[in-house]
């Protein structure tokens, strides 16, 4: 069975881009606008890793980070945070108090993004059998 991952960005058009670039490569995808709709499905279904914007309304990335390493089914689940270009925040400080797995800045390059997630997955193969 494919690899799930969850992509949770306000903005419809990155959801979008991504999750084509992911199913291209042979990744289960599901898409959420906020990180509240993503952290209900978590609870229902724990995917294989999560691609989360920063900034969103209801729940953001760091705080959807945060209930996921708070419980034990859902704490080792690989995380790659997604922020605009210019917005400031400690990167290294989260990355290491919510171990998160990857930050990358807007605009990224998507074959950049899948070698991170297939790295985070530990996959060496460019297709997902």
């Amino acid at each position: 069975m494919a690899p799930l991952i969850y992509v949770c960005d306000d903005d419809s058009h990155i959801v979008r881009a991504i999750s084509m670039k992911l199913k291209k490569a042979g990744f289960g995808v599901e898409g959420f606008r906020d990180g509240f709709c993503c952290w209900e499905k978590v609870q229902q279904q724990a995917p294989d890793m999560i691609i989360t914007d920063l900034q969103m309304p209801r729940m953001n990335g760091l705080e959807l980070c945060g209930k996921i390493r708070t419980f034990p089914s859902t704490q080792t689940i690989p995380v790659t945070l997604l922020t605009g270009k210019g917005f400031e925040f400690d990167h290294d400080e989260y990355m290491q108090t919510l171990k998160i797995n990857n930050v990358m800045v807007k605009p990224f390059s998507p074959k950049k993004l899948l070698t991170q997630v297939q790295e985070s997955l530990n996959i060496t193969d460019d297709v997902i059998a």
